[in-house]
């Protein structure tokens, strides 16, 4: 059962949601309550609080609640009180009630909070780091991908007294976003892990999305530590907006004037080697992760271990050892009779920096088994204007690649198809509902396949087809 959605709350901060009314058989004088905002995710004796969603409003599931267990429901609809005889509590807002839950809950938190942004690679270098900090003491992570407003506040009710540090990841879609987010938290440490091309169509420009992500600093204090990428065409702007505020700034990447930087990097016998070096000392360690992206993300976790004076040595063993959430290059091996599958699962997301690097690495990608690389990729999503130009700039990237085989499923990589090499191009389905088989992609033992595309595309299905294909072959 995922107890994402589950808070535990005292009586006084449930206490502070200024209830408007309540029924008669309520009583709420017990210590300790669990609250879940989930319907599904109910348990005997819980509080449903029914929130409304842009898609969903929880007041349609008081029903489903009760039936799994809840003893009472906090609601906002007083049409549904007076009616229902249901044990129901009435607040004028139920979202404004969660808030004050984890407003309650936080202000006695002590926790080192760290709060992550970026165009990719949040939720990974989050999980790096909760792995990390937690070797050392009681760490928080926000769940999941818990980015946005409702995810914070979640958060901030989840949080333990026990916990030494908090972990937050901050998203956005639109302007304005990670400011109001940066200032719920008010971080100690603050993580840009890049400037891409995410939500673009709705940002206008990636100068807007880097002023935007730099945002994350307007909820810090002077004396907070903000680790920037040295590699962004936007480093300057981000690291002005750190100076205006007297941050201590930490810079990681690939360049020679980075603080942390991978200095280093050979691929062979899959494994890949990296060199790294922290503020002028050298560290080595060998990864089977053989997208450099995401080793990218090992960057900002070495630098908090070093501003926590951790042995790095000991941390990077552990980097090399996590495993990254499902469907970010998730690489699963086969054995067929002719020889082994490898599937990569790429498919969480995909914006045009992650798909360009994902790519790259597939290309580079080595493993003495693979006698033939099979990449089957979905269009990127909220692009607006700049649909077009990524598109195309992925077909012209693919084209030289050492990558054999060629499908695209979707609209507008459909329509580009004739774009992509001869000897590579295979088929093209407009949408996953096209793909009628797995045996449509001839796979055969030595045979790397690697999925990709926009979340919405649906392309997590497919490598659930080829999973079940793959395993009874």
């Amino acid at each position: 059962m995922n107890d994402n959605y589950r808070i535990n709350c005292s009586f006084d901060s449930l206490n502070s949601i200024n209830i408007i009314d309540q029924k008669s058989d309520i009583y709420l004088n017990n210590t300790e309550y669990n609250i879940s905002t989930d319907s599904r995710c109910i348990q005997k004796n819980d509080i449903f609080i029914a929130l409304r969603g842009r898609y969903s409003d929880g007041h349609n599931f008081l029903s489903q609640a009760f039936h799994n267990g809840a003893s009472a429901a906090i609601i906002s609809e007083k049409k549904i009180f007076e009616e229902s005889n249901f044990p129901l509590i009435l607040v004028q807002d139920t979202y404004i009630a969660l808030s004050k839950i984890g407003e309650y809950n936080f202000k006695d938190i002590k926790s080192l909070k760290i709060a992550i942004t970026g165009s990719v690679g949040k939720t990974t270098t989050k999980d790096y780091l909760k792995n990390i900090l937690s070797y050392y003491e009681p760490t928080f992570a926000a769940p999941e991908s818990f980015n946005n407003e409702l995810g914070i506040v979640l958060s901030k009710a989840q949080i333990s007294k026990m916990d030494k540090y908090a972990i937050f990841e901050i998203g956005m879609n639109m302007k304005n976003e990670i400011s109001n987010l940066s200032k719920l938290i008010n971080p100690d440490i603050a993580i840009i892990t890049n400037i891409g091309e995410a939500h673009i169509g709705n940002l206008g420009s990636k100068e807007n999305i880097a002023i935007e992500k730099s945002s994350i600093i307007d909820g810090m204090s002077s004396d907070g530590i903000v680790l920037l990428p040295s590699d962004s065409e936007y480093f300057e702007l981000l690291q002005n907006k750190a100076l205006a505020k007297n941050l201590q700034s930490i810079t990681f990447g690939h360049s020679k004037k980075s603080d942390i930087q991978i200095s280093k990097i050979t691929r062979g016998k899959g494994k890949v080697f990296i060199q790294f070096r922290v503020f002028g000392e050298i560290f080595e360690a060998y990864s089977d992760m053989q997208n450099i992206s995401i080793i990218n993300n090992y960057l900002p976790v070495l630098g908090i271990a070093h501003i926590l004076n951790y042995d790095l040595n000991e941390v990077l063993k552990n980097i090399v050892k996590s495993n990254v959430q499902k469907s970010r290059w998730q690489e699963l091996d086969f054995e067929l009779d002719d020889g082994q599958v490898k599937l990569i699962d790429d498919t969480y997301n995909a914006s045009p920096t992650s798909m360009f690097e994902a790519i790259r690495s597939v290309g580079e990608y080595e493993d003495g088994q693979i006698l033939r690389k099979i990449i089957i990729i979905g269009d990127m999503l909220e692009l607006g204007e700049f649909e077009e130009k990524y598109h195309s700039d992925l077909v012209n990237l693919i084209n030289k690649t050492n990558i054999d085989h060629v499908y695209f499923c979707g609209e507008y990589l459909s329509s580009l198809f004739g774009m992509v090499s001869s000897k590579k191009k295979k088929k093209h389905f407009r949408s996953v509902r096209d793909i009628w088989s797995i045996e449509e992609f001839e796979i055969a033992g030595g045979d790397l396949i690697f999925i990709k595309g926009g979340n919405k595309i649906g392309l997590n299905n497919l490598v659930q087809e080829f999973i079940n294909y793959l395993a009874l072959t």
